[in-house]
């Protein structure tokens, strides 16, 4: 891609800040960027001396200094919040994970259970209990499902991403 350093760039000013800047008009200040119209004698002292200020001057002012210091303190700042917030729901999505980890066993072997009372030859006296507990551990399979468990860690996986990629900002801005 081509890249046109332009006036605009380099000052960093509108058109009308620079000609007011200039002495001149914005309209005669646009011709002069189009290439249509030179620039009065004065103006042009005052565009070389500026040029040249800032050519010398470039990135070592104390100002332009001071104020990437704070935006840096503020940038580190935000991004140690972001960290914590990160870990914190990172934790939060583990102990998800867990609970609905455990309660899909506790409901596969409450189905094996079920199956086992099913399969007895002399009944349980509460003759709906194998039912009973086949519905309620197909109700918890119904809840917490695969698909959920994986929604689940797919984001735990890109928490994690997120806490590595945040860290290594924090190391490189320390």
């Amino acid at each position: 891609m081509k890249q046109n350093i332009t006036l605009k760039n380099t000052f960093g000013l509108s058109q009308e800040e620079a000609g007011m800047l200039l002495g001149i008009s914005r309209g005669q200040y646009s011709m002069f960027v189009s290439g249509k119209r030179n620039l009065p004698l004065d103006a042009t002292t005052k565009l070389t001396a500026l040029l040249q200020y800032l050519q010398e001057d470039k990135g070592h002012s104390k100002e332009r200094k001071q104020l990437e210091k704070a935006e840096a303190e503020k940038t580190y700042l935000k991004l140690e919040q972001d960290y914590r917030n990160v870990t914190l729901k990172l934790h939060r999505v583990a102990q998800k994970i867990k609970v609905t980890e455990d309660i899909r066993n506790e409901s596969f072997a409450a189905l094996q259970v079920a199956s086992f009372l099913e399969k007895q030859e002399e009944k349980h006296p509460v003759e709906s209990l194998a039912e009973f507990i086949r519905m309620r551990a197909t109700h918890n399979l119904n809840t917490y499902n695969l698909h959920q468990l994986t929604e689940l860690q797919l984001k735990k996986e890109s928490f994690e991403l997120l806490q590595h990629s945040i860290g290594k900002k924090l190391k490189r801005l320390k």
